[in-house]
């Protein structure tokens, strides 16, 4: 890429999202970046993602020591994602614990010139933690995907589509078989519908749920696997679909969009979601698939649909609208890019930089 250079910083590494050795690598990252971030020449803009909180929170007052602009996009809910997982009795004794955590993110977050995000919700999120309203350059940038033109499949996945799934209505799952992304549910909803020849479930994927998902689909001849796909499979298994699911193990809220669901929208797959928060509100808004909070609920929508072509084909135009509207990463990042491009024309004119405006866009 012309006229981009990237500086890897490595730590330790790790596997699991609420660890030890999580905290430890961003500990780690964080004392290398301020070392390095000494030697280089003074930027213009800094964009740092949050987690990690203490990264930035260094990299929020580099910007500041550096006359730069401080952008801060917030990824995740931390530290709030590590009590979550604590007993609640035990999470005020966890939150002073993480006292010097909590005071990263308040710094971070409160010296930011722009806080963007990947959802309202988490925006929403961390304008209260920073005690602020939103501002104008406060934005959402969803995740997104980008729409690939063409999709090649190895021969065994063209020969299932063909041999297995041809005129039938597909239902698929693509991910990680982990406990928030648990598609038990959905094998559950195969088994209420296995007198439906004309419906099938593919699952497309691998984690440590695989063993236990294998089992419970032993006798059912609607569910077929296709252990782990690269992305040009995925797309090719998704072409030939007709509905995308989100299910999981635990009926939280979460303030964020799972990747698949974009990867849906790209191909014109109506979801079937049991989250709360942003994905429910955005299905009910967008009119793209249905909410469902059982293995029976989502047995009947998905019979239901399967049985209105109509139905089927104005949910298919919505998430196909929708995606070329809000989720084609061509105009998320070309938007993203031109608002920092835009704040750093706006500081060369005007210093300090213009007090903001409230916006709801």
């Amino acid at each position: 890429m012309p006229n981009v250079v990237i500086h890897a910083i490595k730590g330790v590494g790790y596997k699991r999202n609420v660890s030890l050795r999580r905290w430890l690598d961003h500990r780690i990252v964080n004392r290398k970046f301020r070392v390095w971030a000494a030697r280089e020449p003074n930027p213009d803009v800094v964009i740092t993602s949050l987690p990690p909180h203490d990264l930035a929170a260094s990299a929020v007052s580099y910007a500041r020591e550096c006359g730069a602009i401080a952008i801060v996009d917030v990824r995740d809910k931390w530290p709030d994602n590590l009590i979550d997982v604590v007993p609640r009795p035990l999470r005020p004794l966890a939150r002073a614990i993480l006292h010097g955590d909590y005071a990263d993110r308040d710094s971070a977050l409160k010296g930011a010139d722009v806080l963007l995000s990947m959802t309202d919700p988490l925006l929403e999120w961390a304008l209260r933690a920073a005690g602020r309203r939103r501002l104008r350059d406060d934005q959402v940038f969803y995740l997104g995907a980008y729409r690939e033109p063409n999709a090649t499949a190895p021969s065994q996945l063209s020969d299932l589509v063909r041999e297995r799934l041809r005129d039938r209505y597909v239902v698929a799952f693509i991910g990680t078989f982990s406990t928030y992304h648990n598609p038990t549910a959905m094998i559950e909803a195969a088994r209420l519908l296995k007198h439906r020849s004309d419906i099938a479930f593919v699952l497309a994927g691998d984690g440590d749920h695989r063993a236990a998902l294998h089992e419970q689909a032993a006798k059912l001849p609607n569910v077929l696997f296709t252990g782990w796909l690269d992305s040009a499979a995925i797309t090719f298994l998704l072409r030939n679909s007709d509905l995308g699911l989100c299910t999981s193990g635990k009926l939280s809220e979460r303030n964020f969009l799972p990747n698949k669901v974009f990867a849906y929208l790209a191909e014109g797959l109506p979801i079937g979601s049991v989250f709360d928060g942003e994905l429910r509100d955005l299905i009910n808004r967008e009119g793209i698939g249905f909410n469902f909070s059982s293995p029976q609920e989502l047995a009947f929508a998905i019979e239901s649909l399967a049985s209105n072509p109509a139905r089927q084909e104005a949910m298919r135009a919505s998430a196909r609208a929708f995606f070329d509207l809000k989720c084609d990463a061509l105009t998320i990042y070309r938007r993203y890019a031109e608002l920092v491009e835009t704040l750093v024309r706006r500081k060369a004119t005007v210093s300090p930089i213009p007090e903001q405006t409230t916006s709801n866009g």
